[in-house]
């Protein structure tokens, strides 16, 4: 049977089992000899096999045909999605079962010797899975039949922490022997997953069968500062009656509390209280427990506000909304420290609602000092300084900038100080991180260079901003300075670009598929170009910057960029017209416009003729030339 044939019979076998027509499928397949039966066991619509369908569908009889009669493989994986999450896995049949909650077609697969321990390509396992969906009848066959419920996924997830939200399926399988103490690869415990989902009847149970409410994972919150966090009070009384905890715990959970009730569920009035709360335990343990700590030096981000030492301070901006704003930013930075995550969020959402009343400068000041936190506390290229922070303030300069060439008062405008902060964390984002350490995995070498890419396109929309501000001669020359430092680095992007490559193309206006600014631009290609940017610099194709300008004015015609003064500007400062890609594509070629085209004899020298006669007839000039000469060589 040709492929043709064999596609053929698939569809049809594929449209009878969709609408559950078995007599039909087996009329279409009973002609066929068993070996093509099984051939087609083993094609996909839809990276689906028939036999995944069905059992995707829950037609066990179907699933029985198929396996007893057409010979399919038992564990063939395919494509499953969780239209709870969009997610998609490349799992076995018993998984998609499991997960679809089919408990026949489980049961009938298990007899037919499926593996109950199949992994998915997350490494988790069809008993893990299906705890996740809450099918208890098909968890405690699965576990009846075998299957591991210690096995975590690749993030370390337990079958125990995927079913905090059924205390009757935590039952079961603390009942069966589920490490309660179990952490996943971010130290949390299925006791954090249950807070966080304010499962107050999970919290209890396995609290009660012996969860380590001490135990903290790498932000290091424990289950009192979890509760906190979230503003579950319920939760955190309940751990406050259950455990022993020091009066310096209990004070931080009360003033975190109130910091959630600010800020998360917008009642000041009770955040105030659970404020009260902790002052009134300071005063009665005053022997006790170490006095507040209180920051030494005024910050512009909070407004110089510095945290209430007593009632008295406390009761003084009860009627300023801004200053109970500061108060649950000052105590979340104490307390949980810089780098945790719940610290830069804060900043993040208040100064986002600074930005949506258009109180422009403070959201500047408030999202500048986040990332100052994650720039100086994390490595450099880490996801949440790229792609929360520097997204987000580039972006914001870019609006702002925008909004004020209508209408803004002086106080609102973009200040150079503000955007050349940023422009240097980028540049120091970009000097730590420019080599790729050799012992990384391939994976992490992808994303270090997808992140390093992300902050060059960050950097150059920043550049591009600062090219329209008006900037006094001190500022000019410190800006250029930056650009020249940066230049200097000589950065790559992710197919070899220079900076110059990067501004000359169209599809760098989009960041994360979020447009910042429009590429390209004269003035920043002028501005690269005066800072030392060399507009014969080769990407990985060999590509000069002449050749990304012609490749964008193709895909891009409908724009308005001057992308003939552009090429100008190149050609004026040297650009090779001649130059060669690796595609053999000429850059003066690629450089067409349909009002006007490059003239490559009034820019060829007799140098680049005798280069391109070299390169031609492929002669040997190893140790015949000066090595200075060899890139010239190599670019016709």
């Amino acid at each position: 049977m040709s492929l043709t044939e064999l596609n053929a019979c698939l569809k049809d076998v594929w449209t009878c089992t969709e609408h559950n027509n078995l007599a039909r499928a087996k009329t279409r397949l009973k002609p066929l000899d068993k070996e093509t039966k099984k051939k087609i066991m083993t094609l996909k619509i839809a990276e689906k096999t028939p036999l995944f369908l069905a059992c995707w569908k829950g037609f066990v009889h179907f699933v029985n045909y198929f396996l007893d009669e057409c010979g399919a493989d038992i564990e063939q994986k395919g494509i499953f999605e969780v239209s709870e999450d969009q997610s998609r896995h490349l799992v076995t049949p018993l998984w998609c079962a499991a997960v679809a909650n089919k408990l026949d077609v489980v049961k009938t697969l298990v007899i037919h010797g499926a593996n109950v321990n199949g992994e998915s390509d997350t490494k988790s396992t069809p008993v893990r899975s299906a705890c996740f969906m809450t099918n208890i009848d098909v968890v405690k066959y699965l576990v009846k039949q075998g299957a591991d419920i210690h096995k975590p996924n690749i993030n370390g997830g337990t079958c125990l922490i995927n079913s905090v939200q059924s205390v009757t399926l935590c039952q079961f399988l603390v009942d069966n022997g589920a490490d309660v103490n179990a952490q996943d690869n971010s130290g949390n415990l299925a006791l954090h997953y249950a807070i966080r989902e304010g499962r107050i009847d999970s919290v209890r149970l396995l609290v009660k069968c012996g969860s380590n409410v001490l135990i903290k994972n790498e932000l290091g919150d424990d289950a009192l500062q979890t509760a906190s966090l979230r503003g579950f009070d319920t939760i955190v009384y309940y751990l406050l009656e259950a455990s022993k905890l020091s009066e310096q715990r209990i004070i931080d959970a009360y003033e975190l509390m109130g910091a959630n009730y600010v800020d998360e569920k917008h009642d000041i009035p009770q955040g105030i209280q659970f404020w009260k709360k902790s002052l009134e335990m300071r005063q009665e343990l005053s022997e006790l427990v170490e006095g507040k700590p209180y920051p030494k030096d005024n910050n512009q981000a909070y407004e110089n506000e510095t945290e209430f030492k007593n009632v008295k301070d406390l009761e003084k901006i009860i009627s300023c909304p801004d200053a109970i704003y500061m108060q649950a930013l000052l105590i979340r930075e104490r307390i949980l420290g810089p780098k945790h995550k719940d610290t830069t969020f804060g900043l993040m959402y208040r100064g986002a609602v600074y930005a949506d009343t258009h109180r422009y400068q403070r959201c500047i000041d408030i999202w500048s000092y986040a990332l100052h936190l994650r720039h100086v506390n994390f490595e450099a290229l880490n996801h949440e300084t790229i792609f929360i922070n520097l997204l987000s303030i580039t972006k914001l300069f870019w609006e702002i900038w925008t909004e004020q060439q209508d209408h803004s008062s002086e106080e609102e405008r973009l200040k150079f100080d503000d955007v050349c902060r940023v422009i240097e964390i980028c540049v120091d984002q970009i000097e730590n991180s420019i080599e790729i350490p050799v012992d990384q995995s391939d994976i992490k070498k992808l994303r270090h260079k997808e992140y390093f890419h992300t902050v060059l396109l960050l950097s150059l929309h920043l550049l591009n901003l600062m090219c329209y501000m008006e900037l006094e001669e001190e500022n000019s020359f410190k800006f250029r300075k930056l650009v020249h430092k940066l230049i200097v680095l000589n950065p790559l992007g992710q197919r070899g670009e220079h900076l110059l490559h990067l501004a000359t193309d169209y599809r760098s206006s989009s960041v994360d598929n979020e447009e910042c600014s429009r590429l390209p631009n004269v003035k920043l290609v002028q501005l690269l170009i005066n800072c030392g940017a060399d507009v014969n610099c080769v990407d990985s194709r060999r590509n000069t910057p002449l050749h990304v300008l012609g490749q964008s004015l193709k895909q891009d015609r409908s724009s308005s960029c001057p992308y003939d003064k552009i090429a100008d500007l190149l050609v004026l400062h040297g650009a090779h017209v001649d130059a060669c890609n690796t595609l053999g594509e000429v850059a003066y070629q690629v450089m067409v416009n349909k009002n006007k085209m490059i003239v490559p004899f009034d820019h060829i020298t007799l140098k680049c003729l005798a280069s391109k006669v070299i390169r031609k007839h492929a002669l040997k000039y190893e140790g015949e030339v000066p090595e200075s000469l060899k890139p010239f060589i190599e670019m016709h």
